[in-house]
């Protein structure tokens, strides 16, 4: 029976993985397919705006049908062409255009790779949680072997008469309360296993082992982050963009060829009137309407000061966010050493009040908070080493680092 409740319990998880697996299955995630979309979509709208660099061949045909028939007037004609034509000079709008599309290129490459860089820090983020919670969850069961212990020992002392029933009283309440404790770090647990289920697409269980490089730098000046990255590109399109708009007041002269055959069913059609060759080279240029173009390029120059703007609010913000991070990262580090001498102290405590309580110098009440005290200081130091880890990557994040690349 024991066998059985085993295997229906473990298949709610499919994947087994330490941070470094989970990564690689939040490859997938949806959002980050989606940024993978755009950037194909921006190439191929790139590749689209480069094609018109070249020329363009178009092919025609009609027939028509006259009821009434004369010398002049064939019962019926038939025409064929086919048109080569090439744009010499548009005023530089196709020039721009182009410029406007690689930016854009590389302003999708780099939001595809902000966007993997934030869905790795939301997964390292959860599973440090997760590993936190699960060793307070740990700490917590420890805590109840000893309470159990303790109520064992009491209960035995109860029946002489050695102990009053409200001294085992408290410690039953405080077992109670820890039951209440699991309960809710089980509820955690499973919180958390959720949303990494969301994150990476699979259904996860959390792998110990797994911890992050990071190499101090105090100067951030030569890293960016992605998002950053992505944002200058992007005002870089719309440095193209005014180019474009301005276009229109400048020539525009292109070249074509059409070749053209007939097929004519009265007889005085000739052979030069049945087939025919044309070269034309034109010119095109607007001389006024109404400041409609003056107009448009003064609107797309406002939107670059506007995207120029958000740009430089953003690195400030980046500038803030990444002294920030390391102040969270000292701190974190900082933890660690105060969670190791809280511990070490805890723990010394609680031995000696554990043996004042059962020499009955001191009551339960000590004896509860030592014990508190000590598996609390456990975890605790648990939870300062994993979130030194989690500070790391979010330092890393702020450099513009791939994150993934730096999990050991």
């Amino acid at each position: 029976m024991k066998k059985l409740i085993f295997i229906y319990l473990f298949p709610l998880f499919s994947f087994a993985g330490n941070l470094d697996q989970l990564l690689n299955l939040a490859e997938q995630n949806k959002k980050v397919e989606a940024s993978r979309y755009t950037l194909e979509a921006t190439k191929e709208k790139e590749y689209a705006i480069k094609s018109g660099y070249m020329p363009n061949l178009s092919l025609g045909a009609n027939q028509t049908f006259n009821q009434e028939k004369n010398i002049s007037t064939p019962e019926k004609s038939t025409t064929g062409s086919a048109k080569l034509a090439f744009t010499i000079y548009d005023g530089g709008k196709r020039e721009a255009s182009f410029e406007q599309q690689q930016a854009l290129v590389k302003s999708a490459t780099f939001s595809l790779a902000s966007v993997q860089n934030n869905i790795s820090l939301d997964v390292i983020y959860y599973y440090y949680n997760y590993l936190s919670t699960l060793a307070n969850k740990e700490s917590t069961l420890k805590k109840m072997e000893q309470l159990e212990a303790e109520r064992n020992r009491l209960e035995k002392f109860l029946s002489v008469g050695a102990i009053t029933a409200d001294e085992l009283q408290k410690i039953v309440s405080s077992i109670e309360q820890t039951k209440v404790d699991l309960l809710t770090l089980d509820n955690t647990l499973n919180n958390i296993s959720n949303t990494l289920e969301y994150l990476t697409g699979e259904q996860v269980s959390v792998e110990k082992g797994s911890t992050i490089i990071y190499k101090e730098n105090t100067n951030n000046e030569e890293n960016k982050r992605l998002d950053i990255l992505a944002l200058e590109e992007s005002v870089q399109s719309n440095k193209s963009e005014i180019k474009m708009a301005k276009s229109p007041n400048l020539p525009t002269i292109a070249l074509q060829n059409t070749y053209s055959k007939h097929d004519f069913d009265y007889p005085v059609a000739t052979e030069n009137l049945k087939e025919q060759n044309s070269v034309q080279l034109s010119m095109q240029w607007k001389i006024f309407d109404f400041a409609s173009t003056s107009s448009n390029a003064q609107a797309a120059y406002l939107n670059y000061l506007s995207k120029n703007s958000e740009l430089s609010y953003a690195k400030y913000k980046a500038k803030a966010s990444f002294k920030n991070a390391q102040n969270s990262y000292k701190t974190s580090l900082a933890k660690i050493e105060a969670a190791k001498a809280k511990l070490q102290a805890s723990e010394m405590t609680y031995e000696l009040v554990k043996k004042k309580f059962q020499q009955g110098i001191v009551n339960n009440v000590s004896y509860l908070d030592a014990l508190s005290d000590k598996f609390n200081s456990n975890s605790q130091l648990q939870t300062a080493l994993n979130e030194v880890e989690y500070q790391k990557a979010v330092l890393l994040y702020e450099m513009g680092e791939n994150i993934k690349g730096a999990i050991q």
